[in-house]
């Protein structure tokens, strides 16, 4: 068959490895059919032109299904550019978990002129990625991986990378994430024009979002829920608790995360729904919502001493205009007591401001879970400096009071905040004021709050009512 038309449709997907793809090409498989193995996308398409991969037929049947069964990848895009992917399920499950297994992998290595441009995903399914659920011992997965090595002859890096409204379930590790060669920053190479947009992520227990050697991303509109439980290395590993956390950048500048939702994560460590790491500057978190989160929901993390590479200090971070509710509620023991934090900054981190959110702190359902407001330590390193936490509004409605621990910060400054609730010892410029925590009333919301995401506000604070 020629595979011009439906009724000259090629027998088998077996037909797209068969050629190097052009500009303008067009690639559509039928829904309702499944291909087992996987696929190496071949060939480049133009700014202007690029190629297409994905379906045709009975809307009303399922999207065509790349089934990899435990392949190291079930579609493969390397080191080539201008391709769109749409209107595709993904799943990649063997018999037994394999570490390191994708979904789709993306890698950007030692590609001719340096930049590997315009890859979209839009309307996909991923699902069923069946790798380790812990990261120990060279373990792990994800549904969206991307990777680009910076070092060698042609340093390499990403332009316009855009995932939208695709579905991530039950993919194990992670969800959408990335790794570089080198955070070293006398040897950056910044990837561009990424966006993450209005994806969901479901039943994951690890990382959902990373966004890791990038200038300027952006990551908005995403939800993530029911994720499923953190687990715990084999024994043979010193610190068997896996770190992980909803959303998070390393090694970026100028992030913006907004409008975002993120609920009941689980990581057996970290576990929060916001995340700033280690070698980031002017991160913002903006119109965010987040409840149940098992860690906490907010942490700054800059580089641990053993890891830095010539990284940056943690700088300029912005925290605004988010709802938290419910964060931090881990039931067992990891470092000191059972630690989970609303908010928990490490050092090194400058000039970091959390402004004008409304954090509601409902009472803990054990006795033993941490009832810690902030919390500043650091990791070897200089300690944080000119934190600011100001016009925040806080609603403690625990009978015990809560903890504000600054450690020896430098600076960290309480300016404006409405408290109503109890915490140990005074605190400069953080005083419970004559006020009732009362979610009846009227929430601060900031303007440009959405009306949609108002709503979800309101349903979860009526949840803690019932």
């Amino acid at each position: 068959n020629t595979g011009h038309s439906p009724s000259q449709a090629w027998e088998s997907v077996d037909r797209i490895l068969e050629r190097s793809w052009k500009a303008g090409d067009t690639i559509l498989i039928k829904r309702g059919t499944v291909y087992n193995g996987s696929l190496t996308l071949r060939g480049s398409g133009s700014a202007e032109a690029p190629i297409v991969l994905g379906s045709y037929g009975d809307e009303s049947l399922p999207l065509p299904e790349i089934a990899g069964g435990g392949s190291y990848e079930a579609i493969l895009i390397r080191n080539v550019q201008y391709w769109e992917l749409q209107d595709l399920r993904i799943t990649n499950k063997g018999e037994a978990p394999r570490p390191k297994i994708a979904g789709i992998r993306i890698e950007a290595d030692n590609i001719e002129g340096g930049v590997m441009n315009h890859i979209h995903i839009r309307r996909c399914e991923i699902a069923d990625v069946y790798g380790t659920k812990t990261h120990h011992n060279e373990g792990g997965g994800s549904g969206i991986f991307y990777y680009n090595v910076i070092g060698g002859p042609n340093p390499s890096s990403f332009h316009d990378l855009v995932v939208e409204e695709c579905r991530l379930t039950d993919c194990q590790r992670d969800g959408l994430t990335g790794y570089l060669s080198t955070g070293d920053r006398s040897l950056r190479k910044a990837n561009t024009g990424f966006v993450f947009r209005r994806n969901v992520f479901e039943g994951i227990p690890g990382d959902q979002i990373i966004v890791n050697g990038c200038d300027d991303a952006l990551v908005e509109y995403n939800i993530v829920r029911n994720c499923a439980p953190g687990d715990f290395a084999d024994e043979s590993v010193p610190n068997r608790m896996e770190a992980a956390a909803a959303l998070w950048c390393i090694h970026s500048d100028g992030t913006v995360f907004r409008y975002n939702t993120v609920q009941d994560h689980k990581a057996t460590w970290d576990g929060q729904a916001f995340d700033v790491d280690q070698n980031c500057r002017n991160t913002l978190f903006e119109y965010n919502i987040s409840y149940n989160n098992t860690g906490g929901w907010l942490m700054l993390c800059p580089s641990d001493v053993a890891f830095d590479r010539n990284f940056v200090s943690q700088e300029g971070t912005v925290v605004r205009y988010n709802v938290s509710i419910n964060d931090g509620l881990r039931g067992y023991p990891t470092r000191p007591g059972w630690f989970s934090p609303t908010i928990h900054v490490s050092g090194p981190s400058d000039d970091s401001v959390i402004e004008r959110n409304l954090i509601v702190i409902p009472a803990k359902p054990d006795a033993k879970i941490d009832r810690t407001l902030l919390e500043i330590d650091n990791w070897g390193g200089p300690w944080p400096t000119n934190l600011t936490l100001r016009r925040n509004t806080i609603w403690i409605l625990d009978e015990s009071p809560y903890e504000v621990n600054l450690g020896k910060s430098i600076d960290t400054r309480f300016d404006g905040n409405r408290l109503c609730g109890r915490i140990t010892g005074e605190v400069k410029g953080l005083k419970p004021r004559s006020c009732k925590p009362d979610p009846d009333g009227k929430l601060p919301f900031h303007p440009g709050f959405p009306e949609a995401l108002r709503e979800r506000v309101m349903q979860r604070l009526e949840k803690l009512r019932e």
